[in-house]
């Protein structure tokens, strides 16, 4: 089968440019000799008219060849108006646009193989061929090799249908290679879909945040760009990110999710118990849940005593009022002395609250069938579970304080309070009050700036934060649906996610698993794979379980060996054909006129190679990537710059 393989001779000399000279050059001399000699003029003209046509066919030869040795040259980059940008959406349909490429395929790769076994002055045409072509630039002196994308001689629009993002995308390319430009290209388009975006951004990148703004005012609607960022306070909208939920433990879950790595699970299954505990007696006395609510119930013991009795007040006030005698007894024994009073009972600083607590244990029915006998309620949950605090030991409650805290105060520290938990009734703030649920309804685009340069440990919190309330609203709708859908179109909310090692979480692992039923999309932006290993607490399983979770995969240029063996495992390998020569000679005196011998041989056969070259991977130029899209297509691809529009084009 190799020795029936066409052999493609792309980087040889263009002989056919040479011989369509020589037929230009006999037929001019025929129709001279027919014009001198006056004589035999039709056969000479015949002659010249073959001698065009053969000239003809071997200048289609040559621009062949010619076309190709340009197109190794490379592309120009390539900035595009936004403006231009709108105006081609409704031509491209339900579809994403990521720049111009073509299909890689098996003769990119035996291409690429046979160009790689050459120096660079064989690739690239001379500099006065360059320059009588019109391109300045030589790319002997670019970032990166321009041929990658010049292995086929054409490349048109590359496109990803809507249905085929259902399966998230993982964009890995190194510092200032592509990530940033890419991710403004695609959400510009999103918004202007009309889908909405939650960006996560650790680096707060300016022209990021432009894009989305510019974005929003394309859309015909600026409102729909929000803002939340720590250093643009006063800019920012107030974000409540603990108001989404259906049950009181998904708070105590993304509470915890926050804690450091470092901590074992017991100890964090210890915090998880005694936040849902807090957040359940709040709930019940109708105090408002936020993270600055939280802190304050739960900084010091004084202050889950001091919820405890509020929530012993109300029951017995307003469920128990039966036991009102009791606790006037229990008073006077509190107030006989402190030694009697506590023997049994539980160490408190106010005897109101002893009091209380005593007859709520002595009194108050344990089960639903001994409330119903004694005609009195059942003790409620909520109870049982700050008592329960209150009798834990002093000691293991200030462990517990000592690791949670610090975790409110990252995210209520001087003008995140305001920010992360907005006071409803503060008239004076005009910043508006936004949930994630109210986002993804009102379609909005969300730019989160989490400052991680300026603070790394309140930028991560900030982040796992907002992720775990999407994750909340898209459990939601998963389950319930949304309020104003109206069932023409599904709901599309994409997450986008730059830099990884900073912002992956756990509730993005829960959501890249489950979260596509809910229309809900994730964009994963990194560096390289070992950073997201590192994120994961050196767990490479626990990374390759994310990245198998990402059906789309865009690869820029990038140096670290885990990722080259990432990607280049993921693409599989594919056959390349192989052709060697072998010459030699010899001398023998044995027979008499043969004393010199000759051979020569050619062999031809197939070798598995990778179906691209992991050695191209670093030398990917800036814009360019590699995209493997819908678990089988392979393209090579390049995006344009995205620029604002000038101020009076802007729409």
């Amino acid at each position: 089968m190799a020795a029936n393989r066409r052999f493609e001779q792309l980087l040889r000399p263009v002989f056919e440019a040479r011989a369509a000279l020589v037929w230009l050059a006999a037929a001019v001399w025929m129709v001279a000799l027919a014009t001198v000699l006056q004589a035999a003029q039709a056969g000479f003209c015949i002659g010249a008219l073959l001698a065009l046509v053969l000239a003809a066919w071997r200048v289609a030869a040559a621009s062949t060849l010619l076309h190709y040795k340009l197109a190794l040259v490379g592309k120009p980059t390539v900035f595009l108006p936004a403006l231009r940008m709108k105006d081609a959406l409704p031509r491209l349909g339900p579809n994403l646009w990521l720049g111009w490429g073509y299909r890689w395929e098996a003769r990119h790769t035996q291409r690429a193989y046979d160009i790689m076994k050459r120096d660079l002055a064989e690739v690239y045409p001379p500099a006065w061929w360059l320059a009588w072509a019109g391109r300045r630039s030589d790319p002997r002196l670019a970032k990166g090799l321009p041929w990658i994308h010049g292995l086929d001689m054409g490349e048109g629009d590359i496109t990803l249908p809507f249905e085929s993002l259902k399966g998230h995308c993982a964009i890995i390319a190194t510092t200032g290679a592509l990530k940033t430009r890419l991710a403004a290209l695609v959400i510009f388009q999103l918004a202007l879909h009309g889908d909405c975006v939650v960006l996560i951004d650790p680096k707060g990148d300016k022209e990021l945040r432009e894009t989305c703004r510019q974005a929003a005012a394309a859309s015909g609607d600026p409102s729909r760009f929000l803002m939340l960022h720590p250093a643009f306070a006063s800019a920012s909208v107030r974000l409540d990110l603990v108001k989404n939920w259906d049950r009181v433990s998904q708070v105590a879950s993304r509470i915890t999710m926050v804690l450091d790595s470092q901590e074992s699970d017991n100890f964090k299954e210890f915090c998880w118990m005694a936040v849902h505990r807090i957040t359940n007696a709040m709930k019940y006395v109708g105090r408002r849940v936020s993270i600055y609510s939280l802190k304050t119930a739960m900084e010091s013991r004084n202050a889950v005593e001091h919820l405890t009795l509020q929530a012993l007040q109300q029951f017995f006030a307003q469920e128990c009022p039966q036991l009102g005698d009791a606790l006037e007894r229990q008073r006077n024994v509190q107030a006989a002395g402190p030694a009697r009073a506590a023997r049994g009972g539980i160490e408190t600083s106010s005897p109101e609250l002893a009091a209380m607590i005593r007859v709520f244990q002595d009194l108050v029915p344990e089960t639903e069938d001994e409330a119903r006998r004694q005609g009195m309620p059942a003790k409620p949950e909520e109870l049982r579970g700050l008592i329960a605090i209150l009798e834990a030991n002093r000691e293991w409650f200030g462990k517990m304080i000592v690791s949670i805290t610090p975790t409110f105060t990252k995210l209520t520290t001087d003008d995140l309070r305001g920010l992360l938990s907005p006071d409803y009734e503060d008239i004076d703030d005009p910043r508006p009050i936004m949930d994630m649920k109210r986002i993804v309804e009102g379609n909005h685009i969300l730019y989160i700036g989490t400052d991680t340069l300026a603070d790394e440990s309140v930028g991560r919190a900030i982040s796992t934060m907002a992720l775990a309330d999407v994750s909340a609203v898209a459990a939601e709708i998963y389950n319930h649906g949304a309020e104003r859908d109206s069932g023409d179109e599904p709901r599309r909310v994409h997450v986008v996610i730059d830099e990884w090692g900073d912002a992956v979480c756990a509730p993005v692992i829960q959501q890249a698993n489950k979260g596509r039923g809910a229309g809900f999309f994730i964009w994963a932006l990194g560096q390289t794979y070992s950073d997201l290993v590192d994120k994961f607490g050196g767990n490479a399983a626990r990374a390759k379980r994310f990245i198998g979770n990402m059906n789309n995969l865009i690869v820029g240029a990038t140096h670290d060996p885990d990722t080259m063996a990432l990607i280049v495992d993921k693409l599989g390998e594919t056959t390349v054909t192989v052709r060697g020569h072998s010459k030699g000679f010899g001398s023998k005196t044995e027979d008499v006129g043969l004393e010199f011998s000759a051979n020569a041989s050619t062999s031809v056969s197939e070798r598995d190679k990778e179906i691209f070259p992991r050695s191209l991977l670093p030398n990917l130029p800036d814009l360019h990537y590699i995209g493997f899209f819908n678990r089988g297509e392979l393209v090579k691809g390049r995006i344009p710059i995205l620029v604002a529009d000038p101020p009076g084009q802007r729409p």
